[in-house]
């Protein structure tokens, strides 16, 4: 985010994801704006002539692609595809034709590099990712603003598991554009406090999960630790990422 942002506040969300006891309750916002985006774009919205064609000039990426086939709404992925493949062949004709009438040497090289380039930009950039990240930068705002102005909030955070290091990194890069320097300074310090206690959380039960293997401690309790090799996974790069927005367009 670039100078001080000025987003809804959106505080039911950001306040029932705080008392979930998640890892990272962001991952989990962005869950439900992920699914969010994938019913939209099989929605009434494919016969909307204005999202076919964002669709057409920028589809999606590879995860939501699978997404949308995974959904099992054969129409109206048939009529996204029919229309993005359309344009897809289009934007690759000229490449395509390069090379198969290109004449052995280094001009073969140069025509398989220039396919391959369109085939790279057309996997850039996804809408699904773009609805997510507009979502994302809401929440990130909303939760410094209301650390900074609500003291239960704020003790409802320092009472939750922390983040995971993604969306971590989110909150305290963004802070510095929301907030004046001293209370900026303030967040950062807390939620970095935070974070290291639940980091320190995570390490010890996973270390007790690798320790619970060992015969001697065969029949002493997990002590809620079976699944924290999940949780540190979970932790340490998080659930559900913005993996690929489009910057030059908001929705």
């Amino acid at each position: 985010m670039i100078g001080k942002p000025k987003y809804k506040l959106e505080t039911i969300p950001v306040w029932d994801g705080v008392q979930s006891g998640s890892e990272c309750f962001l991952c989990d916002l962005m869950k439900e704006a992920e699914q969010h985006g994938v019913d939209f774009y099989l929605g009434s919205s494919v016969m909307n002539p204005e999202t076919r064609v964002r669709v057409n000039e920028y589809g999606f990426c590879n995860s939501h692609f699978q997404m949308l086939s995974d959904a099992k709404k054969a129409q109206d992925l048939g009529l996204i595809c029919d229309t993005y493949l359309e344009e897809s062949r289009k934007k690759f004709k000229k490449a395509f034709d390069g090379v198969l009438n290109v004449k052995p040497g280094k001009k073969t090289e140069k025509a398989i590099a220039e396919l391959s380039a369109q085939f790279t930009n057309r996997e850039s950039g996804c809408l699904i990712c773009t609805q997510m990240k507009s979502r994302l930068d809401r929440y990130v705002y909303t939760i410094i603003q209301l650390w900074n102005t609500d003291p239960k909030f704020k003790e409802a955070v320092d009472e939750s598991k922390g983040f995971c290091l993604h969306h971590y990194n989110e909150l305290i890069t963004t802070a510095p554009s929301v907030l004046n320097a001293k209370d900026a300074n303030a967040f950062v310090k807390s939620i970095t406090e935070l974070e290291l206690r639940n980091l320190d959380r995570i390490a010890a039960d996973n270390l007790w999960l690798t320790q619970k293997y060992k015969s001697a401690n065969s029949n002493k309790p997990w002590n809620g630790c079976e699944d924290a090799h999940h949780r540190a996974v979970d932790k340490m790069v998080g659930k559900h990422r913005v993996l690929d927005p489009i910057a030059k367009i908001k929705l």
